[in-house]
């Protein structure tokens, strides 16, 4: 019979203000916003202050769990609490003695520790758990514990850090601008971070972030680039969409991959053109086709395709399909079979 679902997730902000008072006691963390659950990870382990040498205790899945138990159930040495945190038990292949002693930890801990179940890359499905996941989740429920699912935040929220990290270190950046050092290195949180770290210090304090400062500073991701070759050859800049493709040779970028991201920005452009043709608006449709905290792809594929229409859309994904397949079975270099290809873009989009 399956286990029935009693518990509810909690916010980002309820395991920030329990971190915060002190309050935390279990929880389960889990979700696809890795760089932040560290964070908060590091922070849970920072509640400890006297003795962590003693108090702190972290066990891998495969850890025996009475080991774990005795961890939990001790009580702290010279300190008001100790952390236990156990990461990626293999809560769907464990043996039920395993899981079974894991609850009892749970029902058992004393009010003086902070447990913490982290899965980090044993997945957990938000909306379908499993039924033992769903029998943990009830356990930490019924100790007043949290389950936490973090998830990757949207790119009008990740543009809020940026610019609320920018004030902290006393620099200036516009909402527009923030929205490019995302098109340009990454929606990885934790790239982005180290990105602004560089700004900051180049711009000095009280300086202002453009987008001339973070084509000068930052590390372009080898997506970013490779869309600009698109951009290139639908604006007719065939020298351009070269000279970008040296770049990424020189840097050994694979062909399959550059072929890869350059098929997937014309994806873009046809899903944008069905959108704008159902007189639908971008944004309604992003998250939906999966464009969680990068929905500028389709904003900036529906730029794109204003000198587009849908028998040149069709055409250019033939021509990368029909270059995406020599590449994988021909012995022809596939830099040529790419530079072709990237011709072929380039008329169809003239419209010869």
């Amino acid at each position: 019979m399956p286990v029935k679902k009693n518990f509810e997730y909690s916010s980002e902000s309820d395991l920030k203000n329990l971190i915060k008072s002190g309050l935390l006691k279990c929880a389960v963390i889990f979700g696809d916003e890795h760089f932040m659950i560290k964070r908060f990870i590091s922070n849970i382990v920072s509640m400890v202050e006297i003795c962590p040498e003693f108090n702190i205790s972290r066990f891998e899945g495969e850890a025996k769990m009475q080991s774990v138990y005795d961890a939990v159930t001790a009580f702290p040495m010279m300190s008001d609490k100790r952390v236990v945190i156990l990461r990626d038990f293999a809560v769907d292949k464990a043996p039920q003695a395993e899981t079974e002693k894991l609850i009892s930890a749970i029902n058992d801990m004393p009010d003086t520790t902070v447990f913490v179940l982290w899965f980090e890359t044993v997945e957990i499905s938000a909306k379908k758990p499993g039924d033992k996941a769903t029998a943990l989740f009830n356990a930490v429920a019924k100790a007043n514990g949290n389950i936490f699912n973090i998830c990757r935040k949207s790119s009008s929220e990740i543009i809020k850090l940026l610019q609320s990290g920018a004030a902290k270190r006393k620099c200036r950046l516009d909402a527009s601008v923030a929205r490019y050092i995302i098109e340009t290195c990454s929606d990885d949180l934790g790239t982005l971070v180290n990105e602004l770290e560089k700004l900051c210090f180049y711009v000095k304090e009280g300086g202002k972030i453009t987008n001339a400062t973070v084509d000068k500073v930052c590390s372009r991701s080898t997506e970013a680039s490779v869309y600009n070759v698109s951009k290139s050859l639908l604006s007719g800049n065939l020298k351009a969409a070269n000279k970008l493709i040296d770049g990424l040779c020189f840097m050994n970028v694979d062909i399959a991959l550059i072929l890869n991201i350059l098929s997937s920005s014309y994806i873009d452009m046809a899903r944008a053109f069905a959108i704008k043709n159902q007189g639908k608006r971008i944004d309604d449709y992003a998250r939906q086709l999966g464009y969680y905290n990068n929905a500028f792809r389709l904003t900036d594929a529906e730029r794109n395709i204003r000198k587009l229409d849908e028998n040149k859309i069709l055409k250019s994904l033939e021509c990368l399909a029909d270059c995406d397949k020599k590449v994988k079975s021909s012995r022809a270099d596939s830099r040529a079979l790419l530079e072709k290809a990237m011709v072929e873009l380039y008329m169809i989009a003239k419209g010869n």
